[in-house]
């Protein structure tokens, strides 16, 4: 493993002229980050996402970049109820895409970009490639991640609180505001995340059909139209299959504990040991493999 030092900073408010109630950033650079140009690792959704990818900045001796939304008061497990993520804001997501572009001309030297997160995080990440292919990372990894957020709000019971935060942030249910939901999923934006693989990026697409994980979402994660049904459209419209993995972990291990693997198939290590998934190939034309989803 790569040793590497890692110099902490955050920008709270108008970090790189960004609105203060909107943007905080935290980043984590190698000591020679304005010396030798490193990967940037890029995740959302705060604190608690950005800890999940810090192994792999270390690993690959890169800079990490945290973006978090203004109003989110999430700082652990413990402040859980205080979380208040964008789900999807345009305003917010177009500040994130700036920020690569700024940390360089902060002196900051970036050989490639990486995108990478799980369970919302991994949503944010889609949704942040998705709409903003300017951005060309070298790879996407979305890990027990959804790409259509109507999906996930279905799978949510009464009560629950991504449910009260999803109604609160977008200002309305599903049923009250079904084009908001529809604008803010990657689902609605599949040609530009076919335009960004198109430009070379690696799509890894990871989700779990375990009962466990079935279960703790309400299948909200692994159902026919979280993931499977949208990597077949995205196959149409790239006119070549599209590849993605299928696990039986809990959720959010494929990450936490597989990571190293996870670069290798996305081309960013060596390959090392074997990773417990199946990969499934959706191909136009063809029925969607019925083992890529679950039926919760």
């Amino acid at each position: 493993m790569l040793a590497v030092c890692f110099v902490l900073l955050s920008l709270v408010g108008n970090a790189w002229d960004a609105e203060p109630s909107l943007l905080r950033v935290s980043m984590r650079l190698p000591a020679d980050a304005r010396v030798s140009a490193h990967p940037l690792v890029l995740t959302l959704g705060g604190p608690v996402y950005c800890g999940q990818a810090v192994p792999l900045a270390r690993y690959l001796n890169a800079s990490l970049l945290c973006p978090d939304y203004g109003p989110d008061g999430e700082r652990s497990g413990a402040s859980r109820s205080r979380r208040v993520e964008d789900w999807g804001n345009p305003r917010y997501l177009a500040a994130v895409a700036r920020l690569p572009n700024h940390l360089r001309s902060e002196g900051v030297k970036v050989s490639e970009l990486i995108l990478v997160g799980a369970s919302y995080a991994g949503y944010a990440t889609a949704e942040l490639a998705a709409t903003h292919p300017e951005l060309r990372p070298r790879a996407v990894i979305v890990v027990d991640g959804f790409l259509d957020l109507a999906e996930r709000f279905r799978a949510l019971l009464p009560g629950q609180p991504t449910r009260s935060e999803m109604i609160h942030v977008l200002a309305g249910t599903l049923a009250q505001r079904p084009h908001s939901y529809e604008q803010r999923s990657p689902s609605d934006h599949l040609a530009g995340l076919a335009a960004t693989m198109r430009h070379g990026t690696r799509l890894l697409d990871i989700w779990s059909t375990a009962p466990t994980a079935a279960r703790e979402f309400n299948g909200g994660m692994c159902s026919l139209r979280s993931n499977a049904f949208w990597l077949q459209r995205l196959a149409r419209l790239l006119h070549h299959p599209v590849k993605a993995y299928v696990t039986r972990l809990r959720h959010g291990y494929a990450l936490w504990d597989w990571w190293r693997q996870l670069l290798a198939l996305a081309g960013l290590a060596p390959p090392k040991g074997r990773f417990p998934a199946t990969a499934v190939t959706f191909r136009a034309g063809y029925p969607i493999p019925t083992s890529s989803y679950c039926r919760a």
